[in-house]
């Protein structure tokens, strides 16, 4: 027997595959997941749990959409599919990632692999992803956006142009808009309007202001912006939201 047949033998033996998640519960700084053919999440390890801010029994059975941005989802799912379409694995491609709970961005490499049935058939993706070590490791172009999403986390309550983000960045308002789409899956309006919507709906759920006064201090024009924008991320008015979360009148 070949070695490549006795190590072929030894993982057809192995019983339940989900024996091996309590080692990478183990690892703090590797994050792993792993998700069927439909985008759902089977498999998550802790410390991923913490880095995103979620507890595990709503993640097993999601999908990126139901945490993350359309557009970041969308990014995350393309390349979940060329995987598998392709059998080809993707490794250290840089991407961010936001904690859901706080919106903090941090920095990856991601490496993804294809997983397959014992007939041989893809019937779903594995992956991890270990944090940069440091910003000086990225590339100027996304040292520049970073550098905005940082900015916009903490002015979103302010009347922000892209012509403001740009001068941030250090570059023109074309330049900056093309680069910022490429590095963030979405453009930098949408996401300072999804930055502003999270604050707000993070104001209903803990405060009891009025909702004129979110608004105002979300940075939007008035309580009608708001509650129109808000319900076009959230599916629900930010009264419905407030009545949902926190049973306030």
């Amino acid at each position: 027997m070949t070695g490549k047949q006795w190590n072929a033998e030894f993982f057809s033996d192995i019983g339940d595959p989900s024996q091996l998640a309590p080692l990478f519960d183990s690892l703090p700084e590797v994050f792993f997941f792993a998700k069927d053919l439909q985008g759902r999440f089977t498999a998550i390890n802790n410390p991923l749990l913490r880095m995103i801010g979620v507890a595990r029994e709503e993640v097993l059975g999601a999908t990126d959409y139901d945490f993350f941005d359309r557009d970041l989802a969308d990014a995350y799912r393309s390349e979940d599919m060329t995987v598998m379409e392709t059998g080809e694995p993707v490794l250290n491609e840089l991407w961010w990632v936001p904690n859901i709970k706080t919106g903090d961005i941090h920095w990856y490499y991601s490496s993804k692999i294809c997983l397959r049935s014992i007939d041989e058939r893809a019937i779903g993706i594995a992956g991890i992803m270990r944090p940069l070590g440091n910003v000086g490791e990225l590339t100027s172009d996304f040292r520049q956006m970073s550098s905005v999403a940082s900015y916009i986390e903490t002015h979103y309550a302010e009347r922000l142009t892209v012509e403001n983000m740009a001068e941030v960045a250090q570059c023109s308002p074309r330049h900056f808009q093309r680069v910022f789409k490429r590095v963030f899956k979405t453009s930098a309006l949408e996401h300072l309007m999804r930055t502003r919507i999270r604050h707000a709906a993070s104001d209903l759920i803990e405060t009891r202001d009025s909702l004129s006064t979110i608004a105002l201090g979300c940075g939007f024009y008035d309580q009608a912006h708001f509650s129109n924008q808000f319900k076009r991320f959230r599916g629900v008015t930010p009264s419905a939201y407030r009545k949902q979360f926190k049973g306030l009148p």
